[in-house]
C-alpha cells in the first residue's frame, strides 16, 4: 500500500447486519440523517478518512466513504465506546437500494416475554408507537420462548423480575443462535439489569420503562448492526 493511499483512506470497516429490516432502521434512523455510529474499540481519529462495507443479507455489498465526526472513549457513562461516521449524498449513492428494500419490506417483528399478562399489551403499545408497522407477539408464559424465539425474530424483549432464572435462561439462548437474536432486557432492580447485561443482553432498561429511554434503546437495539470487523479483503482505494 503507497503512503499517498494510506493518507487517502487510512481506516476501513466491514459493517454486518442480521436482516434486511435491521439496515432498513438504522438507515431511517441514522443514515438517512448523513450518519451512524459505530460501537467499536478500534477508534479512529475525528476528521479522518474511513471507507465501510455494509454486508445486508439479500443485497450485494454496499461501499460508502465518509468522515470520523466524534467518537466515544471506553467507559463512558454515555455509552459503548465507538466511532460516529458523517457521509456525504447518502440518498444518491444508495438511494435505489433503499427503494427496492423499502418495497420489499414488510415490517420489523418483535417478540416480548413479560410475566405479567397486564405489561404485555402496554409493551406492544410502546413498541407500535415508535415502530407504527411492528409484528408483536407477546407471551407471559416463559415455556413458549423456543415457539417465539425464532429466525423470523427481529428484536427479543424479555422482563427478568419475576422468573429471573427462567429469563436469564433465555436470554442466553436467544443470543447462541446464529445469528443471535437481538435481546433488550426489562427489570426493575438494577442488580437484575446487571445480571441481563452479564447473560448478553444487548440493552437493559428499567421497568416500567419511560417513553423516550425505551424509544432510544429499542431504535438503538433494532438498528444495531451484527458486528463491526475488518473487511475479509482490501477495500476499493486501499490496495
Amino acid at each position: 500500500m503507497s503512503d499517498r493511499a494510506f493518507q487517502r483512506i487510512p481506516y476501513a470497516a466491514k459493517v454486518e447486519f442480521r436482516t434486511a429490516s435491521s439496515f432498513l432502521v438504522a438507515y431511517s434512523m441514522n443514515l438517512s440523517r448523513g450518519g451512524i455510529f459505530l460501537e467499536t474499540d478500534q477508534l479512529a481519529r475525528v476528521g479522518e478518512t474511513i471507507q465501510l462495507e455494509f454486508a445486508v443479507p439479500g443485497v450485494g455489498p454496499i461501499q460508502l466513504t465518509g468522515r470520523v465526526a466524534w467518537q466515544r472513549e471506553p467507559g463512558s457513562k454515555d455509552g459503548p465506546c465507538g466511532i460516529g461516521v458523517k457521509f456525504e449524498d447518502i440518498d444518491e449513492e444508495i438511494g435505489q437500494l433503499i427503494d427496492v428494500l423499502i418495497a420489499e419490506f414488510r415490517g420489523v417483528r418483535v417478540a416480548v416475554l413479560c410475566a405479567r399478562e397486564e405489561d404485555g399489551p402496554v409493551l406492544t403499545r410502546l413498541i407500535r408507537s415508535v415502530v407504527g408497522t411492528a409484528e408483536v407477539v407477546s407471551s407471559p408464559d416463559f415455556r413458549r420462548a423456543e415457539e417465539l424465539l425464532t429466525d423470523a425474530i427481529d428484536l427479543a424483549i424479555i422482563e427478568a423480575d419475576i422468573y429471573t432464572d427462567i429469563a436469564l435462561d433465555v436470554i442466553r439462548r436467544a443470543k447462541a443462535r446464529t445469528p443471535p437474536i437481538p435481546v433488550i432486557a426489562l427489570a426493575s432492580h438494577p442488580d437484575l439489569r446487571v445480571q441481563a447485561t452479564r447473560a448478553g443482553a444487548d440493552e437493559s432498561i428499567q421497568s416500567p420503562p419511560a417513553f423516550q429511554d425505551f424509544r432510544r434503546i429499542l431504535v438503538r437495539a433494532m438498528g444495531r448492526p451484527l458486528r463491526v470487523g475488518t473487511p475479509p479483503r482490501p477495500l476499493p482505494g486501499l490496495s
